[in-house]
């Protein structure tokens, strides 16, 4: 598995080339559309729920989380493909997604996955819009501090971030590491952390790990901000 991880990271540094900040990585589920809505929830946390390896590098004293905030901020909308491998501990094999995604300053988030099966998922403001199913976003606390993560890298808003998170970053303006430790309760008993990797103001993966030691990665592709 170590040695999956590690050839997995080195793929993502070579091939993940930077968006702004994309964001969302999530496998939908081939089922959502006929699930009850009681379980919704719990599938939507379930594409969104992952792993990573973080990266160790050493800082520069002219790069802090202040800068970086600045540089992700200066980027008003982005669109990229992406590529996410989940490894699940169940699972004898790596479930692989790609498609499409799409990020609108302050708060419009969409991915589009096109494999294996033709899903979307639309975050605009607190609503989260999934084929049939509209979400609000803040009757669940624990999907909205996710959401947040994902925006608060994406608009440079430290704020937000801090809100949920403890923040840590390492290494330097041309190649750096941002970690995000949940706060909340129910959050941190599902996330054991996020780890957001890129260049300069453009983002290039996303890794999350789970309690249960489950991770996944995104890596960011054919990125372009207009």
């Amino acid at each position: 598995m170590n040695a999956k991880r590690d050839q997995l990271e080195s793929h993502a540094a070579i091939t993940a080339s930077g968006i702004h900040r994309l964001f969302i990585r999530f496998t939908v589920l081939r089922r959502i559309f006929y699930l009850p809505r009681k379980y919704v929830i719990g599938t939507v946390l379930a594409f969104f729920l992952g792993g990573s390896v973080i990266t160790q590098t050493a800082c520069a004293t002219d790069w802090n989380i202040t800068e970086l905030m600045h540089a992700l901020a200066q980027v008003k909308s982005s669109h990229a493909s992406f590529v996410e491998t989940k490894y699940i501990g169940f699972l004898d094999k790596p479930i692989q997604s790609s498609g499409n995604m799409r990020f609108v300053a302050p708060d419009t988030l969409e991915m589009h996955t096109v494999k294996p099966s033709d899903q979307m998922m639309l975050v605009q403001g607190n609503i989260l819009t999934m084929g049939k199913y509209i979400i609000q976003l803040d009757d669940h606390p624990e999907l909205l501090a996710f959401v947040d993560s994902i925006r608060g890298v994406l608009t440079g808003n430290m704020g937000l971030l801090e809100t949920h998170f403890m923040l840590s970053l390492k290494g330097n303006r041309n190649s750096w590491t941002l970690i995000l430790i949940p706060k909340q309760n129910e959050f941190a008993k599902q996330i054991k952390h996020i780890t957001i990797g890129g260049m300069g103001h453009m983002v290039r993966s996303i890794e999350i790990v789970k309690e249960n030691h489950d991770w996944s990665l995104i890596s960011i592709r054919d990125s372009s901000t207009p």
